[in-house]
């Protein structure tokens, strides 16, 4: 265990700090005012806080306008901030090294410039951490900074985040695989080799990938921060995630808590506070003994802006809080009571999806269980499925019973209210494991692909180079794939039709986008790929793996078909009344209307009684 420092991230020989947790537990917020504190207390270093989140909310916090640029932050000289846009990452990626890659693709496999520029066209799923992590690289690379800050995504895109190096590592391997085609031919053809701009770009890759990993598991010059809040399903999670962290090398000394004292003797607050000194002894039972524990108190306002920010950084940093009186403020507009919104009867209106989304911490998980609840006791005769799509399950916590990757049935407490009837033994519970159905399904398409090389005509050098290399990419696991394995898994429900009604408790924002933008980057890949098929048909037996890739594409075609349809299924977007979140809500609900899916509810969370 590294040696915990004095002073909470005061340690002059940290270079790169990490902010991570599940949503909505003050990650931005955290990370934001450490910045701030940082550059006032080091100013003669220069501090960079990046969001790696593809629903970023640094512009929120400072209160200003940052986006993919380096924007200094008005007010400190040696403070930057920037918000990855992993698009943008991915346009300027491929203006510099298209090329290269091209050409390294067109030595190592056996199509040709026109298949390889085809692909390279296409949209590419799960880019997000990798452009994250190359960006990272890069910035690091160029020592332009003293210390880089990173607000990170949600709990298990962040644990993606962090293996990429690993995987790159891999992905690499595989490109010098298709370069030692090259290098083979050449030296047989030739009698010598000469190293060019593709054995150049492998190896500035290699090395960029090796100094992350190093710099991720320096317990001197970095340290990972989890946030969490004293409710159990956050605990849960914290507790997992660290587990995770410590399994990786990656140096964890302190826990942030945020939200960890409530002053007030309303009767809510006196109810809450009970709940939260009971989370808490939990949280010191837990974590006490290993890590220092950071306790910030719930504000009675908004964190926002510099201001705001400087005081939550006083407290991070050991100033004791004191709340102050909260002057009197007259409402001179008349305010009228807000009308109790109710969710309709999704069953009655012929509906087969609901799916619950919104920015990390607004309750998606509660609510989705919640309703599931609802529906199952009130339609008895129908199978309910509550499922998750989120990397960083939630279910079980909420719950309260062990549920995992199979389908497991749900334990219905009796009802205590009227119009409501129910046999306890309608509602089910899953938790989607991708990884283990990413094994499934590769185990279905390898043997297809055996297939190919066996009814390959010729048995060249060339040809046992171009199987090598398809094996060894087909045994990499490309981010975004964990959500094409989810999408099978509806698929293959709805298909057997095993239940009457789905609720889908959706990982946080930016990768609940990606998630419902996926049958349609598919279906482009997939219509590229059987192009490939049909004009390679006369050299590769491709019969089986034709087939596989026709189903493939009806599936993706049958889901997205249910995802548009106002009359199969709907999208209800969940928020909190807090400024960040309603922002992030906003450029939700416009992504949603652009993919062109059914949203007609917004649920209002955490309204203080």
């Amino acid at each position: 265990m590294p040696k915990k420092h004095a002073s909470f991230l005061a340690n002059p020989d940290l270079q790169l700090i990490l902010f991570g947790g599940k949503g909505g537990n003050g990650k931005t917020t955290s990370a934001a005012a450490t910045a701030l504190y940082l550059a006032k207390l080091w100013q003669t270093k220069k501090i960079l806080v990046v969001s790696t989140d593809p629903a970023p909310s640094l512009s929120d916090a400072y209160g200003v306008k940052i986006g993919d640029r380096f924007t200094r932050i008005q007010g400190i000289n040696n403070l930057w901030a920037r918000e990855f846009n992993a698009e943008k990452l991915l346009k300027v990626w491929r203006e510099k090294y298209d090329e290269i890659m091209k050409k390294l693709a067109e030595r190592g496999t056996i199509f040709d410039r026109e298949d390889i520029d085809r692909f390279f066209s296409l949209s590419l799923p799960g880019m997000d951490e990798v452009m994250a992590i190359r960006e990272i690289a890069r910035i690091l690379k160029e020592e332009k900074y003293d210390l880089v800050i990173i607000d990170t995504a949600p709990t298990g895109h962040t644990l993606r985040l962090l293996t990429l190096p690993d995987l790159m590592a891999d992905w690499i391997r595989v490109f010098d695989l298709m370069q030692e085609k090259h290098r083979y031919l050449e030296r047989h053809y030739t009698g010598r080799y000469r190293k060019d701009e593709c054995d150049e770009f492998l190896k500035s890759q290699s090395n960029d990938m090796k100094r992350v990993k190093a710099l991720l598991t320096n317990g001197t010059s970095t340290e990972f921060v989890p946030v969490t809040i004293p409710e159990p399903l956050c605990v849960e999670e914290t507790e997992r995630f660290i587990e995770t962290l410590n399994e990786q090398k990656i140096p964890v000394r302190r826990i942030v808590i945020n939200r960890a004292i409530r002053e007030g003797n309303c009767p809510f607050c006196l109810a809450r506070r009970k709940d939260r000194e009971k989370n808490l002894k939990e949280i010191e039972k837990k974590f006490a003994k290993e890590y220092q524990l950071v306790k910030v108190p719930t504000f009675p306002y908004e964190i926002q802006g510099i201001k705001d920010l400087k005081e939550f950084a006083k407290i991070l940093f050991g100033k004791p809080y004191q709340f102050k009186p909260v002057q009197a403020v007259k409402i001179k507009a008349k305010i009228s009571p807000v009308a109790p919104g109710k969710l309709p009867d999704f069953l009655k209106k012929g509906r087969e999806l609901i799916l619950f989304g919104g920015k990390g911490g607004v309750g998606k998980t509660s609510l989705s269980v919640a309703a599931s609840l609802w529906i199952a006791r009130r339609n008895p005769k129908k199978k309910i499925l509550c499922f998750s799509t989120d990397p960083a399950h939630s279910l079980s916590d909420s719950f309260g019973q062990s549920i995992g990757d199979e389908v497991t049935q749900i334990s219905i407490p009796a009802p205590k209210g009227r119009g409501l009837a129910s046999s306890g033994k309608n509602l089910y519970g899953l938790e989607i494991d991708a990884p283990k159905l990413l094994e499934e399904w590769k185990e279905e398409y390898r043997s297809a692909i055996e297939d190919i090389y066996k009814g390959f005509v010729g048995g060249s050098i060339s040809v046992a180079y171009d199987k090598e290399v398809l094996d060894e990419m087909f045994e990499l696991s490309p981010p975004g794939l964990d959500e094409l394995m989810a999408l099978k898994e509806i698929i293959h429900f709805m298909e057997e039709q095993e239940f009457d009604f789905y609720v889908l408790d959706s990982a946080a924002t930016g990768h609940l986008i990606r998630f419902l933008e996926l049958p349609g980057i598919l279906r482009e890949w997939l219509k590229a790929i059987l192009q490939l098929l049909l004009k390679y048909r006369g050299v590769m037996r491709l019969s089986r793996l034709g087939e596989k890739i026709v189903e493939l594409s009806r599936d993706v075609r049958q889901i997205r078909s249910i995802l548009i349809n106002p009359e199969k299924s709907e999208f209800i977007c969940v928020t909190v009344p807090e400024a960040m979140v309603v922002a992030q809500t906003e450029r939700l609900l416009a992504n949603i209307k652009k993919l062109e899916i059914t949203c007609n509810h917004l649920i209002v969370n955490m309204i203080i009684p």
